[in-house]
C-alpha cells in the first residue's frame, strides 16, 4: 500500500510541475470510483503543491468513498483507514491545519446534512457512520479548540439515538467515551430519556458513573430521578398504550378489535419493566448522589401503587433496595430499620432492608436491634437481626450477643450463620468463642463448633473431637442426621481434617458441614 502511494505521489508531483496538468475536485470525484483512485486521492492529501482546499476535499472524499472488498486483483480498501494513515504522515503543523479545515464538513457528514437522500425513519446512514469513525480517528490531531468541538459532536452523535447508534461503525459509544473521558461523559446526560430501552439507559448511567465529573454525576442523578418520575406518570402509560395499539394494528390489521382493559394492563406491565429493569438499575450506578438515594428510599417505602398488583409493587420495592447497595447514608438507617422490622413488610423487602442497614456499618442501629433479637418468635427474623448485630458491632458485641441468645429451638442454618459471621471477624474472637465449647447451652456449643469449622488448625481438632460424645439433642429445623451436638462435632471434625488435608488456608469455606446464609 505504501509503495503504491509513494509512486502515485511522485507522479502527481511531476504532473503539478508540468504546464496544463492540474488536479481538480472533479478528478477526485472520478477517482473515487476507480481502482487506483484511492491512492491518487491520498497523494493529493499528502502533497504540499496543492492548495489546502483541494487537500481537504481529498481527505473528505476518502470518507465519502464506500469501502471496497478484496478482489483477485486488489486488496480491500477502506477510505477511513486510508485517511487516518495519511494524516499521520503529514508534518505536525500541516496536519493540524488540514484536520481543522476538515472538521466543519466532517461534522455535516455526521449529521447527515450533506446526504441527498433521506434515510428511512430514524436510521443512521452509512456515510454518517463512516464520518463518525473518521472524526474519532483524526480527533487527536486537531487543535485544542476544534478538537473540543469535534469531541462534543462525536458524543452528541451517539446521544441523539444511543440505542440505535451505540454499536454503529468500528467504534462503539463505550469505546469512544472511555477514551475521551470526563468531558465526553458529561455530554451523555442528554442521551438519557424515558423512552430509551432499559439496557441502554443502564449502560449510559454506568459510563457516566465511571467517567463523569462530580458535576456530571450530580446532573445525571437528577436526570434519572426525573426520568423515573416521568415513567410513573399517567402520560407515560398513555403513550405506551398508544404504542401498543399501533403495534397490534400493524401486525393484525387496522380493523382488529382491541380490548382496552387488556391493552392498559399490558402498558402497565411495560411501564414497570421500564422502571424495574431500566431506571432503577441505572440509578444503582449513581446511588452516591443524594437525590438518587432519597428517591430510592421513597420507592422502597411505597407499599401501594394505584393500578399495580402487590407482587409488582413488591418487585419495585426490592429493586429500589437493591439499587441502594453501597449508597446508604447514615441518616437513612432508621427508615431502613423501620422497613426491616415491620412485620407487614414482605419478606424480600425486609431482607434487603436488613442488607442495606448492614451496608451502612452504623452502630447506631444496634440499640433498636437488641429487643427484637431477644423477643421475636420468628427464627428467621432473629437470625437476620443477630447476624446484623454481629456485622455492625464486631468484637465489641460478641459477649452480649451470646448472653442475649434466648433458650429456644434453632434451625441449623441460623447457628451455622452465627459461627461463620464470628469466624469472619478481624481479629476473630477466638478466646471467648472457644470458651463456649463448655457452655451449658447446646446451641452455644454448636455456634462454637461452626466457628471452628472455618478457623480450626491442627491443634484445635482435639477440642472438636472432645465433644463427639455429647448427647445433647439439637432442637429446631433442618438438622437432618446431626441430631445431637456429638454428631455435629464429628461432622465438623471431618470437615476440618479435609480442609487441612487439602492444604488450604484456615479461613477457607471448603468442606463445610453446615449451610451458608
Amino acid at each position: 500500500m505504501r509503495s503504491r502511494n509513494v509512486v502515485t505521489v511522485l507522479s502527481l508531483l511531476l504532473c503539478a510541475a508540468l504546464p496544463g496538468c492540474k488536479v481538480t475536485t472533479e478528478d477526485i470525484d472520478y477517482w473515487m470510483g476507480t481502482q487506483k483512485g484511492p491512492g491518487k486521492i491520498v497523494a493529493v492529501l499528502l502533497a504540499d503543491k496543492y492548495e489546502d482546499e483541494l487537500r481537504v476535499y481529498a481527505g473528505l472524499a476518502l470518507v465519502r468513498m464506500e469501502p471496497r472488498p478484496p478482489s483477485t486483483t486488489s486488496e480491500p480498501i477502506d477510505g477511513v483507514t486510508e485517511l487516518q494513515a495519511a494524516v499521520r504522515r503529514l508534518p505536525e503543523e500541516t496536519r493540524r491545519r488540514i484536520v481543522d479545515l476538515m472538521i466543519p464538513d466532517l461534522v455535516n457528514m455526521m449529521r447527515g446534512e450533506d446526504t441527498p437522500q433521506a434515510t428511512e425513519g430514524d436510521a443512521v446512514g452509512l456515510l454518517q457512520i463512516r464520518a463518525k469513525d473518521a472524526a474519532f480517528l483524526i480527533l487527536p490531531y486537531a487543535s485544542e479548540a476544534q478538537g473540543a468541538q469535534l469531541r462534543d459532536e462525536i458524543v452528541d452523535w451517539f446521544a441523539r439515538d444511543f440505542n440505535g447508534r451505540n454499536l454503529a461503525g468500528n467504534f462503539s459509544a463505550e469505546q469512544v467515551v472511555r477514551q475521551l473521558g470526563a468531558p465526553a461523559a458529561s455530554r451523555l446526560v442528554n442521551a438519557m430519556n424515558a423512552q430509551l430501552p432499559q439496557q441502554a439507559l443502564v449502560k449510559v448511567a454506568e459510563l457516566i458513573s465511571t467517567l463523569g465529573s462530580s458535576a456530571t454525576k450530580e446532573a445525571a442523578g437528577q436526570r434519572l430521578v426525573d426520568i423515573e418520575r416521568e415513567m410513573e406518570s399517567a402520560e407515560f402509560t398513555s403513550s405506551l398504550v398508544e404504542r401498543l395499539r399501533q403495534q397490534i394494528r400493524r401486525e393484525r390489521g387496522e380493523d382488529v378489535e382491541i380490548n382496552q382493559d387488556a391493552l392498559t394492563r399490558a402498558a402497565i406491565e411495560n411501564r414497570e419493566n421500564f422502571i424495574t429493569l431500566g431506571a432503577l438499575p441505572a440509578m444503582r450506578h449513581l446511588n452516591d448522589q443524594r437525590v438518587v438515594q432519597d428517591r430510592l428510599l421513597e420507592l422502597a417505602q411505597t407499599a401501594q401503587v394505584e393500578g399495580l398488583l402487590p407482587p409488582r409493587v413488591e418487585e419495585r420495592r426490592v429493586k429500589a433496595l437493591q439499587a441502594m447497595e453501597g449508597g446508604v447514608r447514615r441518616e437513612q438507617v432508621d427508615a431502613l430499620l423501620d422497613l426491616a422490622l415491620a412485620e407487614a413488610s414482605p419478606l424480600a423487602v425486609r431482607d434487603y432492608a436488613f442488607d442495606r442497614v448492614a451496608d451502612s456499618r452504623s452502630t447506631a442501629a444496634i440499640p433498636r436491634l437488641w429487643p427484637v433479637f431477644r423477643e421475636t418468635s420468628d427464627w428467621r427474623v432473629r437470625w437476620r437481626v443477630g447476624s446484623l448485630i454481629l456485622t455492625l458491632g464486631g468484637n465489641d458485641v460478641v459477649q452480649e450477643f451470646f448472653g442475649a441468645l434466648p433458650p429456644a429451638e434453632y434451625a441449623r442454618e441460623e447457628l451455622h450463620g452465627y459461627g461463620e459471621r464470628l469466624a469472619s471477624m478481624r481479629p476473630p474472637p477466638a478466646d471467648f468463642v472457644l470458651g463456649q465449647l463448655t457452655s451449658s447451652d447446646w446451641h452455644k456449643r454448636c455456634i462454637a463448633l461452626y466457628y471452628l469449622e472455618r478457623r480450626a488448625q491442627e491443634p484445635d481438632i482435639a477440642r472438636i473431637t472432645a465433644l463427639e460424645g455429647d448427647a445433647a439433642e439439637t432442637r429446631g429445623r433442618n438438622w437432618e442426621d446431626q441430631t445431637t451436638v456429638g454428631r455435629l462435632a464429628a461432622a465438623v471434625a471431618r470437615a476440618v481434617r479435609e480442609r487441612l488435608g487439602q492444604g488450604t488456608q484456615a479461613n477457607d469455606e471448603s468442606g463445610s458441614s453446615g449451610e451458608g446464609e
